[in-house]
């Protein structure tokens, strides 16, 4: 009898290839370079990106394979991630290619994790949780924090807006004005949809009125704001569930942006929250995504702005 036995590093290597060209519609290839080359990297990742014009893209991608690459930790609810070399985080971190750092978890079932590796990663303490499995939704979370870390941050010009003392004074202002900023942006956040859904967000009756003043200005420059590079991007753990052979993932996008200029209130920060829907095939890893579409609705729920502190 002839016995075969498969490199576990090499196979996991092979998983992860897989599972990235197939949500990003792409190509994984392998490094030519092994162990300590230029940056110790597995593979390279080519995809096609529509912002902020079509063209393709590369990602650096380092796996990691086998349960000595993770430990949980019940407190923070998150997989601890160790054993990496540090020199090589070093490497990672330096360079100017963005890289994802993939986990294959192996028992009691294969998982796999990844993690983005820029400039400002904590490498002495990396960790990822269930949220950062990698699913068809984690491109667009992905593409985010890669069109960040590509795009430099640039300060919004100032915004100038009448005193107000009523919200019935900001609400007959800012209606006529959010109206014609209605539509579809497309920016580093992704294709956002502005519509009625954010003004019936924002002007609920449950709602201070201070807040539904200060929401209300800022509404008309959403459009404005969005087609710049925030400070901060996050994706927020939301709700996974399984409707007849369909995964749907709903959650929210925080985007900040720091220092805004409003002539009524000066420096301000101002928070924006999407609102996103992702749906795909159950058995999209088995299928391979063949004859399936991965559907994504990314819509502004909210918009507010506060003081920034001296």
């Amino acid at each position: 009898m002839n016995i075969f036995e498969f490199d576990q590093g090499s196979a996991g290597e092979s998983l992860a290839a897989n599972a990235l060209s197939l949500i990003f519609n792409g190509e994984a290839i392998r490094e030519t370079m092994r162990g300590e080359g230029m940056g110790a990297l597995d593979l390279q990742l080519k995809y096609q990106t529509n912002f902020p014009s079509a063209t393709h893209t590369q990602v650096a991608v380092q796996v990691k394979t086998g349960p000595s690459f993770g430990r949980w930790t019940p407190t923070k609810k998150r997989w601890r991630l160790q054993n990496i070399d540090q020199a090589h985080l070093q490497k990672w971190k330096a360079t100017n290619q963005p890289v994802i750092l993939v986990w294959v978890r192996l028992d009691p079932e294969t998982k796999i994790y990844w993690k983005l590796i820029d400039k400002k990663t904590p490498i002495e303490t990396l960790s990822v949780s269930e949220n950062h499995l990698l699913t068809p939704a984690s491109r667009f979370e992905i593409e985010r924090l890669l069109h960040k870390q590509r795009a430099p941050i640039t300060k919004a010009s100032g915004l100038t807006v009448p005193m107000f003392t009523t919200t019935a004074e900001v609400r007959r202002w800012a209606w006529p004005k959010f109206a014609k900023t209605k539509g579809t942006v497309n920016c580093c956040l992704g294709n956002v949809t502005i519509s009625n859904y954010a003004w019936r967000h924002l002007t609920r009756v449950t709602r201070a009125q201070s807040h539904i003043r200060d929401s209300l200005i800022a509404l008309p420059h959403a459009q404005k704001l969005l087609s710049i590079t925030p400070h901060q991007i996050q994706t927020l753990p939301g709700t996974i569930e399984l409707e007849g052979g369909k995964t749907v993932v709903s959650r929210k996008v925080l985007a900040v942006y720091r220092n805004v200029h409003f002539s009524d209130k000066g420096d301000c920060i101002v928070y924006i929250r999407l609102d996103e829907r992702v749906v795909y095939s159950d058995n999209w890893r088995e299928k391979g995504l063949i004859r399936q579409k991965l559907y994504q609705e990314l819509r502004l729920e909210s918009i507010y702005r506060k003081t920034a502190k001296k």
